[in-house]
């Protein structure tokens, strides 16, 4: 019964995609190298930053193995280009190249679709231009045979190969401190009753202060084992964080989290994610802390594999 809801339901987010496509029909192409377009264009649930980022990764990967054209769409919320910027690679696509023909294109759903091997899907297919839905890390389905050290190395060269920062974000970088430090990230999700998410579980009042200094306690036995170092506490959770500013004297930046799939197109409102995700990559060391019920986050351990930062996990 679990598989047939899967799979109706994959079937139904299809139906979203040829809808949407179908005002994009054309009946003809001059294209001669084979495409693909990563799409995050709010027409079904994307994930956040990272999850799209290891879709756009991923596929980028695929593009080279296969010398594939590779293009980004990202729209929604707001335009990729405002935070990150074309690097060493032109990935830039307009809302008006973005056609679909009735012969040579293709939509591929691979929405936590973590049991396929994508890149057979583009090998078999005859298709000229795959409109991807993916945000799923690859990497290792990819290259079984490397290690774990080796799929990092090709995760940061994807990435810095496609991105560097914007002047708008770089500006608001420029504004933080560099000092040495260390970091520790923290994902409630929906805990301590900040947001709505993916999880329904709401803490009460008890709960929330016992599982709070549960927390604080492994950052205070990990921290003093770095004496040296600043600590910096990252959360998706503003309730969390104000706890401690008020209780402790770990630094935290300002601003209050937001997902990234919130549908507001304010660049102010997103910059703390990338900022927070920026400041990650630049700690010498990235520690998440995923105690009980916590969400076990993969944002902090991305941010050090581009700023080749330790990282390590913190759980019970």
């Amino acid at each position: 019964m679990k598989l047939l809801r899967k799979k109706i339901a994959r079937f139904y987010k299809q139906l979203i995609l040829l809808k949407y496509y179908s005002k994009k029909f054309v009946f003809s192409s001059k294209q001669e190298k084979t495409k693909i377009i990563i799409c995050f264009d709010g027409n079904l649930t994307h994930g956040g930053l990272v999850d799209r980022l290891k879709g756009i990764i991923s596929l980028y990967e695929i593009s080279k193995i296969l010398d594939f054209e590779f293009k980004i769409f990202f729209t929604h919320p707001f335009e990729l280009t405002n935070f990150l910027e074309p690097n060493a690679s032109d990935w830039i696509i307009n809302e008006k190249e973005v056609k679909y023909n009735v012969f040579s294109s293709k939509i591929v759903y691979l929405i936590n679709d973590f049991k396929r091997k994508p890149l057979q899907i583009f090998e078999k297919s005859k298709a000229k231009t795959f409109f991807v839905y993916c945000n799923v890390d690859y990497l290792a389905k990819l290259y079984p045979a490397k290690n774990e050290q080796e799929i990092k190395f090709i995760w940061k060269n994807n990435y810095d190969h496609l991105f560097k920062t914007s002047n708008y974000l770089q500006e608001k970088l420029n504004i933080l401190s560099s000092e040495p430090r260390i970091a520790f990230h923290t994902r409630f999700t929906t805990l301590m009753g900040d947001f709505s998410d993916s999880t329904k579980m709401i803490l009460n009042e008890n709960e929330k202060l016992n599982l709070i200094q549960k927390v604080i306690k492994a950052i205070n036995d990990k921290a003093n084992q770095y004496p040296d170092k600043v600590a910096y506490i990252f959360s998706d959770s503003d309730f969390f964080l104000n706890h401690v500013r008020a209780t402790t004297n770990y630094k935290t930046l300002a601003g209050v989290p937001k997902h990234i799939e919130n549908n507001n197109s304010d660049l102010d409102y997103h910059s703390k994610t990338f900022l927070d995700f920026y400041y990650l990559a630049g700690s010498e060391h990235v520690f998440l802390v995923a105690i009980d019920q916590m969400y076990y986050s993969s944002f902090s351990k991305y941010a050090a594999i581009i700023g080749e930062g330790k990282f390590k996990s913190i759980t019970n």
